[in-house]
């Protein structure tokens, strides 16, 4: 549960818990496509580059679905495509816009501070991070600026004791429009800077390593999501005139490739950028990743899918400490089964998702030399994307944090810290 200083929100001014963008997706459907060869896989992800279509999932199994968000204008013939493939699409979302207002209240329904039962703004999630900053085991710092201007903020929670201990970090927000994976992130720093429950497996963590937490990575294209349109995935500088923004997860300067994952076109969802961390949010990513030589651990989180994965992404040929990778994948995929019953799928990125190049995990592991770099995909796994429901929050932060205790105590144990 939530720490009573928490519960009693923060106050920090007028902010909408529930804002309604401007830009609405009524009609728009959201298919799932079961592909039957890796041959279909290449066709679909053709098809979906043709119509210039919003790919929400690509399968690395062929037992997955290939998720797609199409537009009423392009659904008759982006359909008749798929079937000339001898493939069906299935309408998971008939009516994208209906799930959003049905998910999200309306503008008129304000909240007046931060709430951990809401998706919050930027503006209050930063507020409630500097009021961390009177526990003595929390410390507030600037990771830089947005290219809007905001302050990429984190935290370290540390229990001040030795000089050289290991560290994890935590971010989430990458992409705009995941919101769960920016409240995980919250509950996350709320257990560890509080404890609340007095759980002795976090003062045995504390004892071993260091902990950063940055809940809000790509702010600008986050804020965007909230006020102007849901689906924004990407940052928001200008790159073309009509087309804003850069897929910042394509961006990291760890064999960075648009042809691989990503995209050459300003105007698509994973436009990669003009060259490698051309944006200043990657370029702070990167800086806090290199710039930090004890980090042990990387967790990058995202929506949705459940999966833990590790690199990398840019090539299927296995890192050589994969073995390692996998075994503290699978530890926290296993508490988090023991959680509510939901089922991670734990491997690496191009065997289990697909291929994309300029990652953040890749990065960090590759470019700094932290060893145990993961992707995680939080739920669901086909009810509602993207669009997740409050009703999320909680149990997402709780099977998210129960994975990552596990992970982080047999880190101590493997590594033998």
């Amino acid at each position: 549960m939530w720490t009573k200083s928490v519960l009693i929100l923060v106050f920090i001014g007028s902010c909408f818990s529930y804002p309604s963008p401007t830009k609405r997706y009524d009609g728009h459907s959201v298919l799932q496509i079961l592909p039957k060869t890796i041959g279909d896989v290449h066709e679909l992800m053709s098809l979906a580059q043709k119509y210039h279509l919003d790919i929400w999932k690509s399968p690395r199994f062929l037992n997955e679905t290939f998720d797609v968000r199409v537009n009423p204008e392009q659904i008759a013939n982006f359909v008749h495509d798929v079937e000339s493939l001898g493939l069906k699409a299935k309408q998971w979302i008939i009516d994208l816009q209906k799930l959003i207002d049905n998910t999200e209240p309306t503008r008129s329904r304000r909240a007046t501070s931060f709430s951990t039962g809401a998706f919050n703004d930027h503006a209050s999630i930063n507020s409630y991070l500097d009021s961390l900053a009177s526990n003595s085991r929390v410390t507030v710092h600037s990771m830089g600026h947005t290219y809007e201007g905001r302050t990429i903020k984190y935290i370290k929670i540390s229990n001040n004791v030795g000089s050289s201990k290991k560290a994890i970090y935590v971010d989430g927000g990458i992409h705009a429009r995941e919101w769960l994976a920016v409240s995980t992130v919250l509950y996350m720093i709320d257990q560890m800077a509080h404890n609340p429950t007095h759980d002795r497996t976090i003062e045995t963590l504390l004892g071993t390593f260091d902990f950063y937490f940055a809940p809000v990575v790509n702010p600008d294209g986050y804020e965007y999501s909230r006020t102007q349109d849901r689906m924004w995935r990407k940052n928001r500088r200008p790159v073309i005139h009509g087309c804003n923004g850069v897929d910042l997860n394509r961006n990291f300067a760890y064999h960075w490739n648009p042809d691989n994952g990503g995209s050459h076109n300003p105007c698509e969802e994973v436009h990669s950028g003009t060259h490698a961390s051309s944006e200043i949010e990657t370029r702070n990513i990167q800086n806090f990743l290199c710039g930090h030589g004890n980090l042990l651990a990387y967790l990058n989180v995202h929506t949705y899918g459940q999966y833990w994965i590790y690199p990398w992404g840019y090539t299927p040929v296995l890192p050589a400490d994969y073995r390692d990778l996998d075994h503290l994948g699978r530890t926290a995929a296993t508490a988090i089964r023991h959680t509510h019953g939901k089922s991670f799928t734990v491997g690496e990125d191009t065997r289990v998702l697909y291929a994309a190049a300029g990652g953040a995990d890749d990065y960090a592991k590759g470019a700094c030399g932290v060893k145990y770099s993961y992707t995680v995909e939080l739920r669901d796994t086909g009810l509602h994307g993207f669009v997740a429901p409050t009703s999320y929050i909680i149990p997402a932060g709780e099977e998210t944090f129960a994975g990552f205790k596990a992970f982080a105590t047999e880190l101590i144990r493997y590594e033998h810290l």
